[in-house]
């Protein structure tokens, strides 16, 4: 049996760093998302019809799709009736925009619905339909009233009427997964048959080639009197793959025969997250086999130290193993803030089919750092990128919206449901994978579990049992130790504390500044300063030196006095030495080493807080290694 998510509404966070990023999610990302969408008219587009003077882009209904779903979990947990009217103001829209056949889909509905199904790969229907099933989960979740889900499983069987293997159906999938991860989802909420038959072919049925080596993309191409080529971008026409590279959806090849991580990093999670809901609803070992290739390319070769993915700027997504650029002007440092929220909810799932502390420290990593700092402080303002590095005068700021507004409702879906992530359960154990100020009440039973902690600040933990119930308490890879009041058996990174009653256990991790230096295959002799899950970095706003021609002194780091940065009370920031290069900057070649200058003291902050405090942008994670000059 695997381990079993935890319902939104039995977690309660009260960790004073974790309630404030919800509240300003609630509070300002949400109602800033709803005004974007409106005053742009994005919001009103499922009520359109066929040739409406505004055509809607193709991702439209998605958006609509996923501030609903993040505001049905920030509902589960606050009344707001001026939210609650946004969300059925939403659900009557959805229900008034379906086609008396179940279909969907504002883009087609004002282009001609004649045209729908001819272009899956590139054209979103099917993702578009994919979240609006995530939300009906949701919704159904907080509601139980029907309304959303009557027209999406209407939808679901029209789709499942359209797309198979049986003879007369459409052999496609879609070009941007999610829909894989809506079914499954809905499935485990409703057990209709068709959904996890919808879901298993999708999956499976991804990259197969027929004998002539054509994919089903190549197929609807030419049925619509198109050239497979046609619509290609530059993602899929790059000099070493032209003229074509299915890899940038995942569909080169079948799932269980994939040896390495390639594409769009979005898609290639979503993929991922809904493969391993089926392993775990299938127990189907060779998707298994799979998708821990997939982990150990990812995690061993591809991975930013922040939890971001996907270094490739032209195709938003994985490159050639160690190709971990800096900058975003480098194009090979992209790390979009939708993939980072992606792998933590892949974290998430592969915790459900194995309890190793492996999948925790990266959905912690990725979390603390590869995601916060998506969101400004103010709570409106966003990144679609995420660099380690950014030259002076050159930074970008983060922006109210995009034309491809797929992030910032994510950062809210994630804010809102993030309780889901800190526990699982299985039969009489309670797992705590994140420590987080919270309380847990375990479905079905009279216990409660919660925990007293300042983390990410300091490292004690209290966790206090209410009832009777064996525990499973991760130890952070990062913990260079640890102490506990209650001893147990560590097994895969976690404490295991056998079955009892009224329990009290006192966890206590170091805590502290630590040095981060790179594989040698990437190719740099730099360091980088972590504390905790935390990854920091430093800003001129901070320093009295060129961020842009800085070294770093790896012999010294401690913790400097706690300070407050706008909303974050308490930030311990981390002190350094380094020395500033005064002499050779300017010159691509010398014939005698670069100088550095007099020793200065350098104030790290955590990158999450990056870009909230003026300065003139200058900004790195990484910073060259002095002692190697010495």
């Amino acid at each position: 049996m695997a381990f079993q998510q935890v319902p939104v509404r039995n977690v309660d966070i009260t960790s004073g760093f974790w309630s404030q990023m919800q509240k300003c999610s609630k509070e300002k990302t949400i109602p800033a998302i709803i005004k974007a969408q409106k005053s742009l008219q994005h919001w009103h587009c499922l009520t359109w019809k066929e040739g409406h003077e505004i055509q809607p882009h193709p991702f439209w209904d998605s958006d609509i799709y996923k501030i609903v779903e993040a505001a049905c979990y920030f509902l589960m947990k606050n009344r707001d009736e001026e939210l609650m009217a946004t969300v059925e103001e939403a659900v009557n829209m959805i229900r008034a925009a379906q086609h008396p056949d179940g279909y969907i889909n504002s883009y087609y509905t004002v282009l001609g619905i004649h045209k729908r199904w001819t272009n899956v790969r590139d054209m979103h229907e099917l993702y578009c339909l994919g979240h609006l099933t995530e939300a009906c989960v949701a919704y159904e979740t907080l509601t139980n009233s029907g309304r959303l889900l009557e027209p999406v499983l209407k939808a679901l069987r029209h789709v499942d009427s359209v797309f198979g293997s049986e003879p007369g159906k459409k052999r496609g999938y879609p070009g941007h997964q999610e829909i894989e991860i809506g079914l499954l989802r809905l499935y485990e909420l409703c057990s209709e048959p068709v959904l996890l038959k919808l879901a298993k072919y999708f999956i499976s049925e991804r990259g197969y080639r027929d004998a002539n080596g054509e994919t089903y993309f190549d197929h609807e191409a030419k049925a619509r009197g198109g050239d497979p080529y046609e619509h290609m971008g530059s993602e899929m026409k790059a000099w070493f793959q032209y003229p074509r590279d299915y890899s940038y959806n995942q569909s080169h090849c079948p799932l269980v025969d994939a040896t390495e991580v390639k594409g769009h990093a979005v898609r290639a999670m979503y993929y991922f997250i809904a493969a391993t809901d089926l392993v775990r609803l299938t127990g189907d070992n060779k998707i298994k086999a799979a998708l821990d290739r997939m982990w150990t390319d990812m995690t061993e070769k591809k991975l930013y130290v922040t939890g971001g993915i996907g270094a490739m700027r032209q195709w938003e997504g994985f490159g050639a193993q160690y190709v971990l650029g800096d900058t975003e002007e480098s194009g090979t440092c992209y790390a979009e803030t939708c993939a980072s929220f992606a792998l933590i909810l892949w974290c998430q799932r592969m915790l459900q089919l194995e309890l190793d502390v492996k999948y925790a420290d990266v959905m912690e990593i990725a979390l603390y750092n590869g995601f916060l700092g998506a969101v400004g402080l103010d709570g409106g303002s966003f990144y679609y990128e995420n660099p380690l590095r950014t030259y002076s005068g050159h930074q970008k700021q983060r922006s109210e919206w995009f034309e491809v507004a797929c992030c910032p409702p994510n950062v809210a879906k994630l804010l809102a449901s993030m309780g889901s992530l800190i526990y699982s359960t299985k039969n009489n154990v309670v797992a705590v994978h994140l420590y987080i100020e919270s309380t847990f009440s375990v479905p079905d039973t009279d216990v409660v579990v919660s925990q007293t902690t300042n983390m990410p600040w300091t490292g004690d933990v209290q966790i206090n049992v209410k009832g009777k119930t064996a525990l499973a308490l991760r130890i952070p890879t990062w913990a260079e130790g640890y102490t506990t009041s209650v001893e147990g058996e560590v097994q895969a990174g976690y404490l295991y504390i056998p079955e009892s009653e009224n329990l009290n256990v006192r966890l206590s991790f170091k805590v502290q500044p630590r040095r981060i230096y790179p594989n040698p295959a990437l190719g740099k002799d730099e360091l980088c300063v972590m504390r905790g899950p935390l990854v920091y970095c430093i800003e001129d706003v901070d320093n009295d030196v060129d961020i842009d021609h800085v070294g770093i002194l790896d012999d010294f780091v401690s913790d400097g006095d706690p300070i407050d940065i706008a909303s974050v009370r308490g930030v311990i920031p981390v002190r350094a030495k380094g020395r500033e290069v005064v002499a050779g900057k300017s010159q691509l070649y010398a014939s005698v080493p670069w100088d550095y200058g007099d020793e200065k003291g350098l104030l790290y902050v955590p990158y999450f807080l990056r870009a909230n405090r003026g300065g003139n942008g200058g900004m790195t994670v990484w910073a060259r290694r002095l002692s190697s000059f010495k």
